[in-house]
């Protein structure tokens, strides 16, 4: 009897049990992204995605983790999904979301799934063979001048909670951070002398500390705000609640939302976001350099800020118009110099 040991146990790959509850392994998979450090808004945007998945999962007779059913799942997010149906207060009717917040979705509960494969919960991905939706990377809202002119007007700057939402305003005006990366800045991160902003690594999303610059005048309205707070501590955040409570994005985000409707039509979607999205234009309008608008909106890479480019359009045709050789040869004056040109 040969003491050699086999190859090959199987006739194919063993199946494990795909009656699975989501709901526990959810709160397993939560847990094991926090020991992994991952931020609080990450951990949050894996619970919305996942729970949406889950919920549609149940009403739909837990139909098993396969190929078809994230297609399925897929489908519904595209054409059925109403847009802001899990939020309390929705008044949307938009029917179907767009790509990028399909892709979003899905590459959120990819993580769970794959998850669910280390845990040797599934034995085989249900996303094999699944694609991405194509989506246009290139486009987005910014504000107008006008927009953020009548937006800064929408605070009440008499009172504590006005002028800080309106020193907010300026700071992602001067800096364009992240939303999450802006609620956590300290009183300590302010460096009033130099005229920056330090943004800790454990709240950038790259998870790298960087430096950015703030004008003086947003450097005296932070001076004015803190000096109103009379904190003791350096070390406590820069944004409270008028009860000394941190005030998070969520609610900022609403409040952009009471200005907009506060002072009128707003061409573009209000939100943190879109103030980043109008500093990266004006910064590059203004003849700032792509290299340093990269630095200060902390990507990765410098192929992400170039999206920005294209936006600055507008400003290339001005600056055609006064270069253009047609136009030189053309222009009041030049004709009586040279003579007018004739055809032959």
């Amino acid at each position: 009897m040969s003491n050699e040991t086999p190859k090959f146990l199987f006739a194919s790959k063993p199946k494990y049990n795909r009656s699975v509850d989501l709901e526990t392994q959810l709160s397993m998979f939560l847990e094991d992204k926090r020991l992994e450090r991952k931020s609080d808004r990450t951990i949050k945007t894996y619970k919305q995605s996942i729970n949406q998945f889950i919920k549609w999962y149940n009403e739909n007779g837990k139909p098993g983790l396969t190929s078809e059913t994230i297609r399925n799942f897929t489908h519904y997010l595209t054409f059925k999904k109403v847009k802001w149906d899990d939020h309390p207060t929705n008044n949307s009717e938009q029917v179907g979301i767009t790509a990028r917040s399909v892709n979003n979705i899905t590459r959120n509960l990819k993580v769970f799934t794959n998850y669910l494969l280390a845990e040797r919960v599934l034995s085989e991905s249900p996303f094999k063979g699944v694609k991405k939706q194509k989506e246009n990377k290139d486009t987005f809202e910014i504000f107008t001048d006008e927009d953020v002119e009548k937006l800064l007007e929408g605070p009440v700057r008499g009172v504590y909670t006005g002028f800080r939402d309106f020193c907010m305003m300026l700071v992602l005006l001067d800096t364009g951070v992240r939303v999450g990366e802006l609620v956590n800045i300290l009183i300590s991160d302010i460096d009033f002398r130099l005229f920056q902003i330090v943004i800790r690594a454990e709240t950038s999303k790259s998870k790298m500390t960087r430096v950015v610059p703030i004008s003086k005048r947003t450097a005296k309205e932070l001076e004015k705000l803190i000096s109103y707070m009379n904190l003791d501590d350096d070390n406590n955040y820069l944004w409270l609640t008028q009860f000394g409570h941190r005030y998070y994005g969520e609610t900022f985000s609403k409040n952009l939302k009471i200005y907009a409707k506060r002072v009128g039509t707003i061409s573009a979607r209000v939100s943190p976001h879109t103030f980043r999205h109008y500093m990266a234009v004006s910064f590059l309008r203004g003849g700032g350099d792509l290299v340093a608008l990269s630095r200060i909106l902390g990507h990765a890479s410098i192929e992400i800020t170039q999206i920005y480019v294209k936006y600055t359009g507008i400003d290339i045709s001005k600056q055609h118009d006064k270069a253009s050789p047609v136009v030189r040869l053309f222009e009041k004056g030049n004709e009586k110099k040279r003579g007018k040109l004739k055809f032959k």
